[in-house]
């Protein structure tokens, strides 16, 4: 009787036992959403969260009312009640399944079309995380992030992420190459300091991030501003005032002394009339405790030792 009842409440998921309850299938939730199930309550002997798998949407729902629904689960006298009572429990995941298959959908369609799966190098099921590669005419790779949890667009060539709601993967794809282009010649100047200067700061930059801070001497450090607009670089030397002031004189020639077919380290030695440390110049030999080095962050005064 009971097993003619439970095909009548639950037509699509098709039990294999009703004590203990193994059953496969899909629940129909108060929306209308079916919800694939597998229930196999032979594994803990009681009713409970643990018994049921299905999506992962599904699964962090229910994991994050466990306590509450261990205790109802367990007050269910057969595999019926039980699986009422889940059914009950599933309320509000029809709207959280269709926001992400939404985005879901598209990407796997502009994948399939347009982007080209040899492109994806990675999906993480559990944070909806998907990760492609993007390759510039200089044949540096970049990484372009799709969060289908929070409906955003990311790379490590932009600061900020973008909505899925205002651009399509396509053209944000499109947008990055255009950028990387537009960028090509300050990130070759860049490379060129990371591997031949001392470089300070950042420790780990990103592509976005288009200054340096180099070490110049044990007490002065140069702040060096990377703009696509312009042919030559801004260039601010930091340190104790009565030796700055000659070396920031100098450093106002750059416009027209840096030259586009000279090494930066050349460039900057002739514009500034020293010799720089190497690019494994130790660290520790920077006064860093009188503060001179972190001054060009001071947006009042320049620091004096």
């Amino acid at each position: 009787m009971e097993h003619v009842e439970f095909y009548k409440r639950f037509p699509l998921l098709v039990p294999e036992t009703l004590d203990p309850l193994k059953a496969d299938g899909y629940i129909e939730t108060s929306e209308g959403e079916r919800v694939r199930i597998t229930i196999d309550a032979s594994t803990h002997g009681t009713y409970c969260v643990d018994i049921v798998k299905s999506t992962l949407e599904v699964e962090e729902l229910l994991q994050s009312k466990k306590s509450e629904l261990d205790v109802r689960f367990q007050q269910c006298a057969s595999g019926l009640s039980f699986v009422k009572e889940l059914q009950h429990s599933l309320a509000g995941v029809s709207t959280l399944q269709k926001k992400i298959s939404q985005f879901y959908g598209q990407m796997v369609k502009e994948c399939d079309e347009q982007v080209g799966w040899d492109r994806v190098e990675s999906f993480d099921k559990k944070t909806q995380m998907m990760r492609l590669k993007l390759k510039d005419a200089a044949g540096r790779e970049h990484s372009v992030y799709v969060d289908l949890s929070s409906n955003v667009f990311s790379s490590n060539v932009e600061e900020n992420s973008v909505s899925m709601e205002s651009t399509k993967l396509t053209r944000y794809l499109e947008t990055l190459e255009e950028r990387c282009s537009h960028l090509a010649e300050s990130w070759d100047l860049l490379d060129d300091i990371d591997s031949t200067l001392c470089v300070l700061q950042p420790q780990h930059p990103k592509r976005h991030e288009l200054w340096r801070r180099i070490a110049v001497t044990s007490l002065h450090t140069a702040l060096i501003d990377v703009s696509s607009d312009r042919p030559f670089p801004k260039l601010t030397v930091y340190g104790p005032r009565t030796t700055t002031l000659p070396l920031n004189a100098r450093a106002k020639a750059v416009r027209t002394l840096w030259s586009p077919t000279k090494s930066a380290r050349q460039n900057i030695e002739c514009i500034l009339q020293c010799t720089l440390p190497s690019a494994v110049f130790d660290h520790k030999d920077i006064k860093l405790e009188c503060g001179v080095c972190f001054a060009f962050v001071c947006e009042k005064e320049t620091a004096d030792q």
